[in-house]
């Protein structure tokens, strides 16, 4: 980690540098301009340096989620339980949550500022939390409330006893249900293919803001524009689905002999050994359950596990071609590629080669920046133009060749940034999409000997 960020703080000097030297062309005085770039004043919890200091805490959430996806009313409905671990130096008598699917209504900060011409975060106004049955407990008694207020994409939850200072724990629970949005800001959404839907889920829980030494409570509304800043926790989330779905998700799927066939769970092994891509389901066998489904009727759960991740993310079909190969980690540990995506997609100039794409781009980075952290890396298909998440990526299923290549790489190189080195993107975009876009110019020129190839100058433009 230290290595990271060591490498990370070279990195945003450069790009800061080259900011820095465009404003002297503007003013002499360029402090206020360029102030938080360059003013740093160290304290017990951070240096000036950017280290963290000798006091140095971070504050966690542990999360159990169950939910279900019904794929004819394209409903989510769960719950989830939040374990709050409060390692700031105070009290704290609530927490804030996002409700990010709140921007899906008609009358959401997001919808209300959106020009009247439209834009791409036009449309997708029938969604939104029902939340129901929210209780919060903390402190020594450990007395219930279910006190609490929404406001547009923000929740506040109140406890009747405060939550202890330096590792003081509480407990909020709350079921939860919405309409799946389809362009959903192209963070997420549904996609209608020859096979069936895609589902892709992100913001699809509610999730606990940030609170910080720098700035308190992190409740920046989302209003589709902007990303996300999260804390870290881990993950355990059941998903029961149609039985002739496929679920794939961040971190490890924990109960493959209930939701595989014996046959997949073979191809699963012999992918885990495997350089090159091996069919878990093949595009001769989309959308035939007798062939590639355990049962035949009902439903199924499948089972997930991450952690020390900021988030997790899902996409759920029946349309889904799914493959598989192993990636060698600079440790000599082993993690895995997947890609799902429909037959649409599939031919070898375009998806059939996601999963040689994304084994190279974690290997290049875990051996140039830090070894990746999680036990899979899944690209899926969808209809969003890029869009990351913790061991999880959605990236457009029109994308081919070189174009697949880059949001391939693009997506899982903030794996890093902000994934292990947790920014506030949501305020601070240019850092994450800067040196990542700086980071892609290496692994591009590296990969399978420049056959796409990159050039600085392209990198710049981007960054400018």
């Amino acid at each position: 980690m230290k290595n990271l960020i060591g490498k990370v703080s070279l990195a945003l000097f450069l790009l800061a540098s080259a900011f820095y030297s465009n404003g002297q062309n503007l003013q002499d005085n360029n402090q206020e301009v360029f102030g938080e770039f360059t003013y740093r004043q160290g304290s017990a919890y951070r240096t000036a340096s950017g280290n963290p200091g000798p006091e140095y805490w971070q504050n966690a959430a542990n999360y159990i989620i169950e939910a279900e996806l019904d794929d004819s009313t394209h409903m989510v409905k769960g719950k989830v339980t939040i374990d709050y671990i409060n390692n700031s130096p105070e009290t704290l008598d609530f927490i804030w949550v996002h409700l990010e699917q709140n921007r899906f209504t008609a009358d959401s900060r997001g919808t209300l500022t959106t020009p009247i011409q439209g834009n791409r975060y036009s449309g997708d106004v029938d969604g939104g939390y029902t939340i129901s049955n929210l209780t919060a407990r903390s402190g020594k008694k450990g007395t219930t409330s279910n006190q609490h207020q929404i406001s547009d994409t923000r929740m506040q939850v109140f406890f009747n006893e405060p939550i202890a200072a330096n590792g003081g724990v509480a407990s909020v629970s709350m079921d939860f249900e919405y309409k799946i949005p389809v362009k959903g800001m192209d963070r997420m959404g549904r996609l209608d293919v020859e096979d069936g839907t895609i589902y892709a889920l992100a913001q699809w829980y509610p999730r606990v803001a940030v609170f910080d030494d720098v700035e308190g409570w992190n409740i920046e509304p989302y209003l589709g524009a902007g990303e996300f800043y999260l804390g870290y926790g881990n993950f355990e989330y059941h998903i029961t689905v149609p039985y002739d779905h496929i679920v794939v998700g961040s971190g490890e799927l924990l109960n493959p002999e209930q939701v595989l066939t014996k046959e997949q769970q073979e191809r699963m092994k012999k992918a885990g050994q495997s350089d090159s891509t091996i069919y878990i389901i093949s595009p001769e066998e989309v959308n035939s359950p007798t062939v590639t489904r355990p049962k035949q009727e009902g439903k199924l759960t499948w089972n997930f596990k991450i952690e020390n991740a900021r988030d997790v993310a899902f996409a759920s079909s029946k349309a889904f071609i799914w493959d598989a190969a192993k990636i060698d980690l600079p440790s000599g540990k082993k993690a895995m590629a997947q890609s799902v995506y429909p037959t649409e997609s599939d031919g070898h100039e375009a998806w059939a080669r996601s999963t040689e794409y994304s084994k190279a781009s974690i290997e290049h980075h875990s051996n140039w920046w830090n070894e990746y952290p999680y036990p899979v890396a899944v690209n899926v298909a969808a209809d969003i133009g890029g869009m990351e998440d913790p061991g999880l990526n959605f990236c457009s299923y029109e994308s081919k060749g070189k174009g697949l290549w880059g949001v391939t790489d693009h997506e899982f190189g903030h794996n890093w940034f902000p994934m292990i080195v947790g920014t506030n993107e949501r305020r601070y975009a240019w850092m994450d999409e800067g040196f990542n876009t700086f980071i892609n110019h290496y692994s591009s020129v590296e990969f399978n000997k420049g056959e796409y190839g990159s050039t600085l100058d392209e990198t710049r433009r981007f960054v400018g």
